[in-house]
C-alpha cells in the first residue's frame, strides 16, 4: 500500500489496556490488522466494540502504519437521537442508560446517568435565575456549616399535606439582635420534660377568649408584684385545695369559709 488511504472495516478485537484495536476488511479476504492506535479526539477515552463499522487512516508508509478514526452511522448503528441543532454523546451502550445533550432549539443542557457525582475538590457553583433540585426518594445535606442568605422563604408539603420533621440534635438558636415572629393557625408543643420561659424585660401573654394554664401538681407564680385581672370575671379553681399565703400568712379557701361561717 504505497499511497496514503482511508478504509472501511470492521473491528477484530479490542486492546481496551492500550487503547488499539484489530480490524479486518472484507475485500482483503478478511485479513486482520496488527493493533492499531485510536484517535482520542483529545484524550477522550471511548473504546468501539468488536463487529462495529469503522474508518481507518492508512498512511503512506505501509498498512501497519494507521489510525482508527472512528465508527459510522449504518443500519446496524443507528443514532439514538436525531435533529438540525441537536448534539448527543452516548456514554452507555444500553439505549438512553447514560449521555450527554444539548438542544440548541431550547437551551436545555442534559446529563443522564444511573448514579452521578459531582465533586469540586475547593468549591462548586450552580450559578443561574433559577436552580431547581427535585429528589422523589431521599435527599442528604451534609456539611459543617451551612449559610443561606434569601429574603423569603416558603416550604410546603406534598399531596399528603403535612410536613414531619424529625431532629435527632441539640438546636442552638442565636438571634440576639434580631427580631422572631410568627403567624400561626394553631401550636401544639409537647415537652417531655421541662419548659423554661427566660425574658429580658417582660412576658406577655394575650388571648382573645381565654387563657389556661393547668398543671397536676403545683402552679407557682412568684416576683416583686403579682397581678391577675380581668374585665368581667376572675376564676381562680382548684380540685383539692386553694391555698393563699405570702410572707406572714397562709391560708386555704377552705379555711376562709369556715371563719366566715363562723
Amino acid at each position: 500500500m504505497s499511497n496514503s488511504e482511508i478504509r472501511k472495516g470492521k473491528v477484530s478485537s479490542v486492546d481496551y489496556e492500550a487503547g488499539m484495536v484489530r480490524v479486518t476488511y472484507k475485500d482483503k479476504d478478511e485479513s486482520v490488522t496488527m493493533n492499531i492506535p485510536v484517535l482520542n479526539y483529545n484524550d477522550e477515552y471511548r473504546m468501539p466494540e468488536p463487529g462495529q463499522d469503522v474508518m481507518v487512516a492508512h498512511l503512506s508508509n505501509g498498512s501497519s502504519r494507521a489510525v482508527l478514526l472512528g465508527t459510522v452511522w449504518n443500519q446496524k448503528n443507528i443514532p439514538k437521537e436525531t435533529g438540525r441543532q441537536l448534539y448527543r454523546k452516548d456514554l452507555s451502550r444500553e439505549k438512553d442508560a447514560a449521555y450527554v445533550r444539548y438542544d440548541d432549539k431550547t437551551g436545555e443542557y442534559l446529563v443522564k446517568a444511573a448514579n452521578m457525582h459531582l465533586n469540586g475538590v475547593n468549591e462548586t457553583i450552580l450559578d443561574g435565575p433559577r436552580v431547581e433540585i427535585a429528589s422523589n426518594i431521599f435527599m442528604l445535606l451534609q456539611t459543617e456549616k451551612m449559610q443561606v442568605d434569601t429574603s423569603e422563604l416558603e416550604v410546603t408539603s406534598t399531596e399528603t399535606d403535612k410536613l414531619s420533621a424529625k431532629i435527632r440534635t441539640d438546636i442552638s438558636v442565636d438571634q440576639k439582635e434580631n427580631e422572631l415572629e410568627a403567624a400561626l393557625l394553631r401550636a401544639l408543643i409537647d415537652f417531655t420534660e421541662d419548659l423554661k420561659v427566660k425574658a429580658g424585660r417582660g412576658i406577655e401573654m394575650t388571648a382573645e377568649e381565654a387563657v389556661k394554664i393547668t398543671a397536676k401538681t403545683e402552679i407557682n407564680l412568684s416576683g416583686q408584684s403579682n397581678r391577675i385581672s380581668g374585665e368581667n370575671i376572675v376564676d381562680i379553681s382548684s380540685g383539692n385545695t386553694l391555698r393563699f399565703s405570702d410572707g406572714q400568712h397562709s391560708i386555704t379557701l377552705a379555711e376562709i369559709m369556715e371563719r366566715l361561717g363562723d
